[in-house]
């Protein structure tokens, strides 16, 4: 099946989620989402939809380009993008994660050195350690 094709059904499953998330939306709070008070204005709400059938067409049609999906496979990978991409984004490298600073580590002391920290000279010296 051709690439641009892939892309199609991609987007559209990615539209059908859209669809089914204002639909679920207008049966809870009998409004649109951009009446709501302190909801998104419409150009804010179109701005995320449009982002998300986007998203749906690209991921679907990565995996497509690798033989792995047909029409059906496109159109469910195209709805599932976010969650695909969030799962990818978890694989990689972190730029920051709670592991790596705490508030009872001092900046600047790689881990698993805190206990190297409580025989310095000033502890020592402070009465702090016990020899």
């Amino acid at each position: 099946m051709p690439h641009w094709q892939m892309l199609l059904y991609g987007a559209v499953g990615g539209g059908l989620i859209s669809l089914l998330t204002l639909y679920r939306f207008i049966q809870g709070k009998r409004r649109w989402p951009w009446r709501v008070r302190n909801g998104p204005t419409f150009g804010l709400y179109l701005t995320g939809e449009v982002i998300r059938v986007v998203l749906g067409s690209v991921v679907a049609w990565g995996l497509a380009a690798s033989g792995q999906l047909g029409a059906l496979g496109a159109m469910i990978v195209g709805a599932g993008a976010p969650a695909i991409l969030d799962k990818w984004q978890s694989m990689g490298p972190q730029l920051y994660s709670p592991e790596q600073v705490s508030p009872a580590r001092p900046h600047g002391i790689p881990r698993g050195r805190e206990s190297h920290e409580d025989l310095t000279t000033a502890k020592i010296f402070e009465g702090g350690a016990q020899l």
